[in-house]
């Protein structure tokens, strides 16, 4: 219980207005269940297809609603990774840009193309005659899913700061084992739901995506930081969308 509710305090709007202690266990197990936040989020997003709107208008919603209950704290991580990636400056100057509350110019540009592009991917996947409800409930599931294994397979790129703390915390490798379980689980109800080939194309996606942004925070970063492992959810988001418009299109 502990753990759902650091999971509702740290990742979601969902006033948890309690002490919980922060102990090995809890930070363990609130990474372990992570996923299904992001399942809880597109199952209230799911709400917006039984209104008689344009397929832009529910896609312009669902990007709303992902955005308003997880707080923007992904949208952040990515606004902030940005302004530090496309500032070009070495490793040091830009971890100040990510520790700098203020949002910069390529920020701003960067989180005005996601948004723009998140709607009008999910607006043409809407549009497809082979568009399930389902994805819509599972895309947040998997982009989480993504980011434990993530901060599970990838050391921290300082050793200070929450992602630090809670990774000095937390069992890694429950976490990966744990994680690793709720994606087959999830690939599982995709491929039962809608067809084997649209699981077996998201895996691979997925597969894709966390071994080449691993391999890119590496090289730029040095490792995994709070903003990054934000803005991985939103970018494996795009990415699955994009997946399913190529497959269904």
């Amino acid at each position: 219980m502990s753990s759902i509710l650091l999971a509702l305090q740290f990742f979601t709007v969902i006033p948890v207005k309690k002490n919980l202690p922060m102990k090995s266990r809890s930070i363990t197990g609130m990474y372990s269940i992570f996923p299904w936040i992001g399942a809880v989020i597109g199952a209230i997003a799911c709400l917006v297809l039984y209104f008689e709107w344009s397929s832009l208008m529910t896609g312009f919603c669902i990007v709303l609603l992902g955005v308003v209950l997880s707080g923007g704290l992904h949208m952040d991580g990515f606004i902030d990774t940005s302004d530090a990636f496309f500032s070009y400056k070495d490793r040091l100057k830009r971890f100040e840009i990510l520790e700098d509350p203020r949002v910069g110019a390529f920020g701003v540009m960067a989180v005005v193309f996601l948004v723009i592009g998140k709607v009008i991917i999910i607006s043409e996947v809407l549009s497809t005659e082979s568009f399930h409800w389902i994805f819509v409930l599972l895309i947040p599931f998997f982009s989480r899913a993504t980011l434990g294994l993530l901060f599970s397979l990838t050391n921290t790129a300082k050793t200070s700061g929450l992602a630090y703390y809670f990774k000095e915390k937390m069992n890694a490798n429950v976490v990966l084992i744990a994680t690793a379980c709720q994606f087959i689980i999830g690939l599982g109800v995709l491929g039962w739901m809608t067809n084997w080939m649209v699981a077996v194309t998201v895996a691979v996606a997925l597969f894709a995506f966390i071994c080449l942004f691993r391999s890119w925070v590496l090289k730029n970063f040095g490792g995994v930081t709070g903003d990054l492992l934000g803005a991985s959810v939103e970018i494996s988001e795009v990415v699955l969308w994009l997946t399913l418009l190529l497959l269904l299109s």
